[in-house]
């Protein structure tokens, strides 16, 4: 608390107290109130703050309201907000005791209280800000972005009448006149102009999976995607459960240098190399900045769901690109309700993915595992996808990978230079729109994979002396 507050005395324990009491052991239906209503910040102090945020995260999972789980939780919640130093124990949750029948209107209490000390704080500042006698347009603009932060959330309706149905879209239609008069694109937009010709971008809420077999690609197309998207300043939360962050940066790396990857995994850099990635390491500070990496093996959907949430509050978090969803792990509960059925367990994922993306207007793309029919040559289709059928059900966007084997003559180019020896998968990716709800289906794109630098082209577009 800030030095005015403690003069003040804008704290009430006993209403902070109340609230944890009524969430730990009152009613469920109270509980998800006190979530939906107040946040960790609006507790004066820093234990409740953890507390509270706890039994939020807990709430919002799939582990029973007991003091076990939410002491787990404390230790995560803690080291998020770096009060590490604060340790809450047993005895302390005990000894939280309220009367959870006056719980809703001590939570008004404990809010208009956090208004208070915000308040309290804005003073402080305005009072010292004035004896600077500084700049009054910078005075200006910086109390108004403080006086904003006064001001109450704004709620997200879910309800809309019908008579705000019309002003309201028309208010949406003349802001994309005006994007498109101004020529400002979609912000997900696809790196490829084949895509870019036949698909539709991914708008908030959607879900877009890439299904093929082992090898052909699937990876190296959410990353090109997500750093895409982050070129074009968006920020994009790259979740990754299989490579660990060095591994992606190097590919990364190699993509943007135009350097091999065996070259830079043994740092044998000549000083052409070394100048090349001292470029492409300038370009990724400028034009990448916002993309950032959750290194997330082992977790399962809840738990990767719950740090995307903090993310997107924190406001660091715009859109999702998973890789990929057959690598996610069951939670306990899962276990408990599915068994070994991991089909039904994947649906559920699918279904928590996608409500995460429509609750905070977001798009959000992934990968899928195709079955052994899918290496086959042919027409693949989301029917060899393997697993649930609700990974394709939700999607809005499901594109089909396919590479043919080299025949025993291997494959040259026009130059007669060797692109694939007999045996090796052909470096032609067979790209099928197999689903989209807003454009064509069923069309076939033909892109080139470059696998020293794991980077996607358009046949058209590809330059073979890369």
């Amino acid at each position: 608390m800030t030095d005015i507050a403690q003069v003040l005395d804008l704290t009430h324990p006993t209403a902070e107290i109340t609230v944890l009491t009524a969430m730990r052991r009152g009613a469920t239906d109270d509980a998800i109130y006190m979530a939906d209503n107040l946040s960790a910040a609006d507790f004066s102090d820093p234990r409740r703050r953890i507390v509270f945020q706890a039994m939020v995260n807990v709430l919002r999972g799939v582990e029973p309201m007991d003091d076990s789980a939410v002491l787990a939780e404390c230790t995560n919640v803690a080291r998020d907000m770096r009060l590490e130093h604060v340790k809450i124990e047993g005895g302390y949750l005990a000894g939280l005791d309220g009367d959870p029948l006056r719980a809703k209107a001590y939570a008004a209490t404990v809010k208009r209280m956090a208004w208070l000390r915000q308040a309290g704080e804005f003073v402080g500042w305005w009072v010292g800000k004035l004896q600077e006698r500084p700049d009054p347009e910078q005075l200006f603009a910086e109390a108004q972005e403080r006086m904003q932060a006064l001001q109450p959330p704004q709620v997200d309706r879910r309800f809309v009448y019908g008579w705000d149905t019309v002003g309201g879209h028309q208010a949406q239609l003349a802001q994309r006149v005006k994007d498109a008069e101004d020529g400002k694109p979609s912000p997900f937009l696809w790196p490829w102009p084949s895509w870019n010709a036949v698909v539709r971008p991914l708008r908030a809420g959607m879900l877009g999976l890439v299904a093929g077999a082992d090898g052909t690609g699937k990876s190296t197309y959410l990353e090109c995607i997500a750093e895409h998207w982050a070129k074009g300043g968006m920020h994009v939360v790259y979740v990754h459960l299989e490579d660990d962050l060095e591994y992606k940066l190097d590919r990364r790396l190699a993509r943007w240098a135009r350097v091999p990857l065996p070259v830079i995994e043994d740092g044998r850099l000549s000083h052409q190399d070394q100048n090349a990635i001292a470029l492409a390491q300038a370009s990724l500070e400028r034009q990448a900045n916002t993309l950032h990496y959750f290194h997330a093996p082992g977790m399962s959907m809840t738990e990767i769901v719950r740090e995307l949430e903090s993310k997107a509050a924190e406001g660091v978090c715009q859109a999702v690109v998973l890789d990929y969803l057959d690598k996610v792990q069951p939670s306990r509960s899962q276990v408990k309700l599915f068994g070994d059925n991991m089909w039904e367990r994947q649906g559920a994922d699918v279904e928590a993915l996608k409500i995460f993306a429509e609750k905070n207007k977001m798009p959000v793309l992934t990968a899928s595992q195709g079955n052994k029919q899918m290496q086959d040559s042919g027409i693949r289709t989301r029917k060899d996808i393997t697993g649930s059928g609700a990974k394709t059900q939700k999607a809005q966007m499901v594109a089909i990978l396919t590479r043919e084997i080299v025949g025993k003559e291997g494959l040259k180019d026009e130059q007669g230079r060797v692109l694939a020896d007999p045996g090796e998968y052909s470096p032609f990716i067979d790209l099928r729109i197999d689903k989209q709800n807003r454009g064509k289906q069923g069309v076939t794109i033909r892109q080139f994979l470059i696998g020293q630098y794991f980077d996607i082209r358009d046949v058209m577009q590809r330059r073979i002396d890369e």
